[in-house]
């Protein structure tokens, strides 16, 4: 479109410089000498050649900012295609640990409760034990670490580390993956931590925020101070401090230490 409005300008232009030379000299009889008709090629070079150049200089600009654009685009694309590549490789191994996780979870167990006779539970079901025992402990207003020896008591194999740590390992390959210098934002991460959430088995997420009390964990603290992780929890009315209803924390020094 461009070089069309540059064309039809050149040729009014050469029009406008023929016709003054013609009205200039109308009336004269047509020379037949060489040099008159050199003289009128130099006046319309002299008058159309600046013009011309300048026309020509103006269409290599637009011309140079058009491939400029182009290769922007190029760059675009190939950045997204790099995105691509990137996020097809990391849901591989994203969905692949969560299944790992569910795995997990359905092994875990607990041992029954000393002070009764209650067989071993598993699952979603050991979960609702552990939340009822913390729920009668904490309404008995018993000592902090009778709740952290019940906690150890029940889970002599550390399953709810192991359960934690495996939710942790996704948090962090969520954050370290799609980081921000890796060409990803704060909403790509948001959408897969949320994903996260939703595709753990909701007694599993209710055991994470139980291990919220073994401060001692590497793997806790790190799911605890995670912004981005609170934030997706909080948008499905989750929190770590689902059981805290006492605002003084629970011993560190019960129980092992735990760390990456």
């Amino acid at each position: 479109m461009q070089n069309k409005y540059a064309i039809v300008a050149a040729a009014i232009l050469f029009t406008i410089v023929t016709a003054a030379y013609a009205i200039n000299f109308i009336g004269y009889p047509i020379s037949e000498k060489p040099e008159a008709w050199g003289q009128l090629g130099d006046y319309i070079g002299g008058l159309l050649n600046p013009v011309l150049s300048f026309i020509s200089i103006i269409l290599l600009i637009k011309s140079l900012s058009l491939q400029i654009e182009a290769n922007k685009g190029l760059e675009a694309e190939l950045n997204n295609n790099e995105k691509r590549e990137k996020i097809r490789a990391f849901e591989s191994l994203f969905f692949s640990m969560i299944d790992s996780q569910k795995e997990l979870f359905k092994s875990f167990s607990i041992l029954p409760d000393p002070n009764n006779t209650q067989s071993i539970a598993s699952g979603s079901e050991a979960v609702i034990k552990i939340e009822d025992r913390i729920e009668e402990i904490q309404k008995n207003e018993a000592h902090q670490d009778e709740l952290m020896n019940y906690l150890d008591f029940i889970d002599q194999k550390d399953q709810i580390f192991n359960n934690t740590r495996s939710f942790y390992i996704i948090v962090k390959l969520i954050s370290e993956r799609l980081s921000n210098e890796n060409g990803f934002s704060i909403k790509d991460r948001e959408i897969y931590l949320k994903a996260l959430i939703n595709f753990t088995d909701f007694s599993q997420i209710r055991l994470i925020i139980i291990s919220g009390f073994f401060e001692s964990f590497y793997s806790v603290r790190y799911l605890k101070s995670n912004d981005e992780l609170k934030n997706a929890m909080s948008e499905v009315g989750l929190s770590f401090d689902l059981y805290q209803s006492k605002p003084t924390p629970f011993s560190d020094e019960v129980g092992m230490e735990f760390t990456e």
